[in-house]
């Protein structure tokens, strides 16, 4: 689990059936033991990692950079090694975009990708796609993306997608983007901060894929949010970038008066100004659901993993 690239439909329709069909309830995991190597902070992943492994009556490590021998100049590699014997399975998250690949190389147990600097964040974009799953089946919109219970979506619907933010550097944006172009009729579009455009492996696979040949980048003057399906918002990620200014874009009652009342929108978290909370309460506004998907979806690929 180090990349979207590698999951298969039928890996993705296995992982959304256990959790729709609570096929969870009596997993066991009372002999494995999860270990949260976080090299960077992390509330979200790390707890709900947790979170999913306790409620299935695992055991949970948690590294502490600020408290390990890194600090005594240890290398990654005698890290990870170190890591990998005390535990089952591994959540790695490093600000590197190649350490996950390379702790790779050093054990022999499963790790999963719990983000990679500005490169890609693989559970947030399966939980985010199930939370998207969950909005077109509630809404009878009949959609290709899984099939669940044998009962398969076959249909012309377009399901329109908006990414706003910092598409440059969100590692949940680009996860999810290519996820999503594994479906047809998925048809997205890009919002982004200033000097946040997408970078050019996306624009490049827009360009190439399927039906690209539209204006795919909109500015805020020029744009019709009534025609989405899902607004997916992220923050300006400051860490990764030299700007210290705020984001130009902020989804606030004004915003939503021009978003229809079906659609909705989303957001990995944490977030900043880009978010006023003053729509909270807007029923439209899932990314608190996105968080409690959060937990259901990494039991199952805790299950996954571990149980076989």
């Amino acid at each position: 689990m180090l990349s979207v690239s590698n999951l298969s439909y039928s890996f993705i329709n296995n992982l959304f059936n256990s959790v729709e069909n609570n096929d969870l309830q009596n997993t066991n995991l009372q002999k494995k033991i999860l270990v949260n190597a976080f090299f960077e902070p992390s509330t979200r992943t790390s707890l709900s990692f947790e979170s999913a492994m306790y409620k299935m009556n695992g055991n949970v490590i948690t590294f502490q950079q600020d408290y390990s021998s890194i600090k005594k100049g240890e290398s990654f590699k005698d890290t990870i090694k170190t890591l990998a014997t005390y535990g089952d399975i591994l959540v790695i998250r490093h600000p590197d975009i190649s350490k996950i690949k390379e702790a790779e190389s050093y054990v022999n147990i499963p790790i999963i990708n719990g983000g990679n600097g500005n490169g890609e964040h693989p559970t947030q974009a399966l939980i985010d796609l199930y939370t998207i799953h969950k909005y077109l089946k509630e809404k009878k919109i009949h959609h290709p993306i899984v099939h669940l219970n044998n009962d398969y979506y076959q249909t012309t619907t377009k399901v329109s997608i908006l990414f706003v933010g910092d598409i440059m550097n969100s590692r949940a944006i680009h996860s999810l983007f290519y996820l999503l172009i594994k479906y047809k009729y998925i048809h997205i579009h890009f919002l982004p901060f200033c000097d946040c455009d997408p970078p050019m492996d996306i624009i490049s696979k827009m360009i190439s894929y399927k039906f690209y040949n539209e204006t795919m980048i909109f500015s805020k003057d020029n744009i019709d949010l009534s025609i989405y399906d899902v607004i997916y918002v992220t923050r300006l990620q400051k860490e990764r970038t030299n700007k210290n200014n705020n984001p130009d874009i902020i989804v606030d009652k004004e915003f939503m008066k021009k978003v229809k009342q079906d659609a909705i929108i989303m957001h990995p978290l944490p977030r900043n100004e880009e978010i006023d909370p003053e729509i909270d309460d807007d029923p439209r506004c899932v990314y608190y659901k996105q968080m409690e998907n959060g937990v259901k979806v990494r039991k199952a690929l805790l299950s996954h993993f571990l149980s076989n």
